[in-house]
């Protein structure tokens, strides 16, 4: 019994000093599968114009002309761009500057003008850059997100789509400064499903 417990004991130490090296050997695979499988979702999605990217960082330019971003950290996971073919769908906040002419044109009381789009139809320009190594988009919509104070804005939007599933995109709206954004391509989320006990 005591031979069995002594075996048992230096069998449990021999696992648990190589239980690191596996692990540190199983999350290199995992991040190299990781990779792999994000730059595929990328090329795919791409190739088809059907992408969901998940934007979590935005950039307001300061009112100069020397290009100083301030970083502005969004805590809100709802912030997106969708493409599907020739349908975009996105809600991202802008806060660009406005100059007085377009505050009066549209009758707009402050700077921040919510960026959105549902499944709306236009035209996605764009594909593979060799040069910048990465997929360029461009579209431009109307703005849904308009209440009775505001006319409908033009929205010029670019994306950038890199095979590591970064993401930075600006949009333009005439009259105000751009605004640039960072994210990331993930799976697109799927609807929430009804309960049929609940309703």
């Amino acid at each position: 019994m005591k031979k069995f417990l002594t075996m048992a004991a230096c069998l449990a130490a021999a696992i648990l000093v190589c239980m690191p090296a596996y692990s540190q050997k199983k999350k290199k695979e995992t991040a190299r599968e990781r990779k792999e499988r994000i730059a595929k979702m990328v090329n795919d999605g791409a190739s088809q114009k059907d992408i969901y990217i998940s934007i979590f960082r935005c950039f307001n330019k300061n009112n100069n002309f020397n290009f100083n971003y301030q970083t502005i950290q969004m805590g809100n996971t709802s912030y997106y761009i969708d493409l599907k073919k020739d349908h975009i769908s996105c809600n991202m906040p802008f806060e660009g500057l406005a100059e007085s002419k377009s505050r009066q044109a549209y009758s707009l009381s402050n700077t921040d003008i919510n960026i959105h789009a549902e499944n709306q139809i236009t035209t996605i320009f764009g594909g593979w850059q060799e040069k910048q190594k990465s997929y360029m988009f461009r579209s431009i919509f109307w703005n849904n997100d308009t209440d009775r104070d505001t006319q409908a804005i033009q929205v010029t939007m670019t994306i950038q789509i890199y095979p590591s599933g970064k993401v930075y995109a600006m949009v333009e709206v005439p009259g105000f400064e751009s605004m640039s954004y960072e994210g990331e391509v993930i799976e697109r989320p799927q609807p929430e499903q009804s309960n049929p006990l609940t309703e």
